[in-house]
Order: C-alpha cells, then structure tokens, then sequence
C-alpha cells in the first residue's frame, strides 16, 4: 500500500524513468553508458577528491562503471552532460543495490554514491534531478530504503535523515603497542588473506553482522572483488587478512582500509572464533596490523602513527583490551530515506511481535497513530499480533498517540536515538502514556556498525 502523496518525499511520475532528459540550457540527463567510463573516473576522481585529484576514487569508477560489475554498471549510473560543451560531463551519480538485515530480517537497499557536481554547475538542481530518477529506480527494483554517507545536511534536502551510526570507534597509538620480549615466540601471526579461506571467514563475517541490529548481507561476489577483483589502486580494495597460531590454525580475520585520515590506519573488520580469547590474540595482531598500516602509509605517502579500530560504539576487542585505547572517535551518521514507512513496518512486524511478547506488555490489544506532520501511520494490535500497519490519513491533527518532525521517526525505528533521546532534542516530538511505553518496547535504542557493499 503506499502513501498518501506529501510535499517531502517526491512522488514519481513517468518522467522520472524518461531518460534522456532536457534539463534546459543545454544540461542532459541520461544513463551512462560504457564509453564515458575513463572521462567519469577523471570527472570523479577530480571533483570528489579531497583538494587533490584522487586516483583511488578514479580507479574505484572505473570498476563500478565496468560491464562485467554484479551490482552496478553503465545501467546504474546517471550522468548530466552540458551539450554546449562538447558534451562533458558535469554532474553525475551511481546506484548500488544492496541486501540489509534488519535484526535478521532481509530487506532491499539503494545506496546512492559518487554524487558530485562540477563547481560551476551547482545550483541548478541537477543533484535533484538525478535524484529523482535513481529513487524511482531503485523503487522499481523493490527497495525500502535508500542509505547514503555523505556531507553535513546535504542529503536532508531530498526526504534523508540521519538514522544510522557510520564509523566512530578507538585508536591505538603505535607508541603502545607492545614488542616481544627478545626471544619470545609470536604465538599468533597475521597472513594474507585468500579466495580458499572464504569457507572460513564468511560465518565469521556473519557472526559480526549479527551483533549489529542493522547488517549488510555481503555476497560472495564481493567477497572475492574485495579480495583482489577490484582494482588495485581503487579505495575499496580491503586489507584482508587471516589470524593463525603459531601452528597455522585459523583463528579469526581482520580487514585494514586504505581510506586513512587523522594519521591513523583504520581496522575495518575484526572477528575471532567462539572460544578464541581476544586479550591472547590482540597483543601479537597489534604490530603486525602496524605494520601494514606503516607498509600502506608509505605506499600512499602518508605519515601514520596510530591503528583505528573504526568498529563502532561496540565490539568486543574494546572490552578485551581496554588499556590499550587512548581515544574514542564518535560516530557519524548514514542518511536513510524510506518513502513508505508502512511497507518497511510490515517487513519488520516479526520483530516487533517478539520484541513485545518479551516485556510486560505481551498480549497487549489496542493501538498506536504515529504522526509525522506531513504522513502518518496506524498500528494495531490484537492480543500481542500485529494486525494492521496502515497509513494514517490525518497527520497534523490532534488525532494522534505520537509525533515526531517529518523523518526523525525513523532515527526510532532504526535503534539510533531512543524516544527520551528524541524527546529532549526535539520540542516536537511527544508520545502518550501509553503510547511512550509502546514505543520503548517495540523501538530500542540499539547500535548498528554496517558494512555496506560499495
């Protein structure tokens, strides 16, 4: 069922999948297509590169843009074109579509990226333009939620809201990182990580997954352009690596990524087997991770003096080694856009039933009318079953049990903010007695460190 049509999450008519598209003053909207792949790495790699063109980003577009890609390829990629300048391109994004769980429950995802514009273009809506071709795509696909990373606000403007931690976690400076004792074995080692370990590591990725309520499903053809199918210069390649004893018995892997800043190597991926102590294992994976951030600094000509375990608010390895941490990196945020909260809510309802049968309010009747100002959602329960999730036709009356500013309702449903949180950050947010209660039970706070396919 969808919803009622709203000023904030456009609605798509067949315009939208009309392609190409007269943008006026010359400007066409068009998919790409497999010879604009050398001119789009360089439009990329010069425009989403930090002050300095990006031969990382380069490579990572002309992989993306490849025929041969799983996810993406000139099909999912739009570019605008100034035809007035021999048809350079100006303006362009990708889409990547995805598998996410949410506490197990699978549900498709778009992830828009590479969105860039060229300076003397901006302001002209293209960004908006190609937005609303890649959403109605990406909806034509089955997708109940767009994610994106990206700049401070920028993605509000187009129905985005923040509701997911992106990166954060602890930093191990190299000057406390213990050497062995002169003679004293290294009972644990770091190897390269191989296509034949994947039997191996990928329960380990999913056990990972499963710590987080919300998780990307990584497919195997990922795994392996992770591994080496990429390009060797693109930023997604990962540092893979497998933990052994000192007999060669696999133990765990960690994953190290090229992206560095703050002078800092960034762990990405850390997991060991059940039964595997994590204080035996860190104080042998320490220096060998140390030396690959030092081997990665010096290929890239960076300077590094740090590990950063960009892991999240919560991981294990931070209750293992305490001591070895000296400073702790808040997260910041994924923009997350689901234009119909109710087909997302129905997805999740096994949840939200177990989540209320394990509290007081198992067996609970009755019902809830979330408004958001600009839509607004009625659920019902019967006896502990959620029997309804429909749209609610009277947002913005007096009518409702709950309200939130358009959008944030989703940093609750999503674990990233609990409904004090919100009730403290936003003066238009408010709940019922009963309906506060509901809403702590059906929507705990709950951290989420997601790996998405990129």
């Amino acid at each position: 069922m969808s919803l009622k049509p709203h000023t904030l999450i456009e609605q798509f008519s067949p315009i939208a999948f009309a392609l190409p598209r007269d943008l006026g003053d010359g400007l066409l909207l068009r998919p790409a297509t497999r010879d604009d792949a050398e001119p789009l790495a360089q439009f990329n790699g010069r425009i989403l590169g930090r002050d300095h063109f990006d031969e990382h980003v380069a490579a990572w577009t002309r992989d993306f843009m490849s025929l041969s890609h799983p996810a993406v390829g000139p099909s999912n990629v739009l570019v605008v074109v100034d035809t007035n300048a021999g048809a350079k391109i100006v303006s362009s994004m990708c889409l990547i579509p995805q598998t996410w769980t949410y506490a197990g429950i699978p549900f498709g995802v778009g992830r828009p990226e590479a969105v860039g514009t060229d300076p003397e273009y901006r302001r002209r809506g293209l960004v908006r333009a190609m937005f609303e071709t890649l959403h109605a795509r990406s909806a034509a696909m089955g997708h109940l939620v767009q994610g994106i990373t990206g700049i401070l606000w920028f993605y509000r403007q187009f129905g985005y809201e923040y509701a997911l931690d992106l990166g954060g976690g602890r930093s191990v400076p190299f000057s406390s990182i213990p050497r062995l004792k002169e003679g004293e074995p290294e009972r644990y080692h770091l190897r390269p990580m191989t296509v034949d370990d994947l039997a191996f590591v990928q329960p380990l990725y999913q056990q990972g997954a499963a710590r987080s309520l919300v998780a990307c499903v990584r497919p195997d053809w990922y795994w392996r352009a992770i591994l080496g199918g990429y390009s060797p210069e693109s930023f997604e390649v990962r540092l893979l690596r497998v933990i052994e004893t000192e007999v060669g018995r696999p133990v765990g892997y960690v994953a190290g990524i090229r992206e560095m800043g703050y002078r800092a190597f960034p762990i990405g991926e850390l997991e060991v087997v059940n039964g595997q102590s994590l204080r035996a294992v860190m104080p042998s994976v320490l220096p060998g991770l140390k030396e690959m951030g030092e081997m990665e600094a010096a290929a890239q000509k960076n300077e590094v003096n740090a590990l950063f375990f960009m892991l999240g608010r919560e991981h294990p390895v931070f209750d293992a080694i305490p001591e070895y941490f000296a400073r702790t990196r808040p997260p910041y945020g994924w923009y997350l856009r689901v234009p119909d909260l109710v087909a997302l809510l129905r997805r999740i309802i096994p949840v939200l039933e177990e989540r209320l049968a394990k509290t007081a309010l198992a067996g609970h009747s009755g019902e809830i009318k979330i408004d958001e100002y600009v839509r607004g959602t009625r659920i019902i329960f019967d006896r502990g079953k959620i029997t309804t999730v429909e749209p609610w036709e009277k947002a913005g009356s007096t009518e409702g049990n709950a309200g939130f500013p358009p959008f944030t309702f989703l940093q609750l449903v999503f674990g990233f903010r609990s409904l004090a949180e919100l009730r403290a950050s936003f003066p238009d947010v408010w709940a019922s007695d009963e309906a506060a209660v509901l809403l702590d039970v059906l929507f705990p706070r709950r951290s989420s460190n997601l790996i998405p396919v990129g």
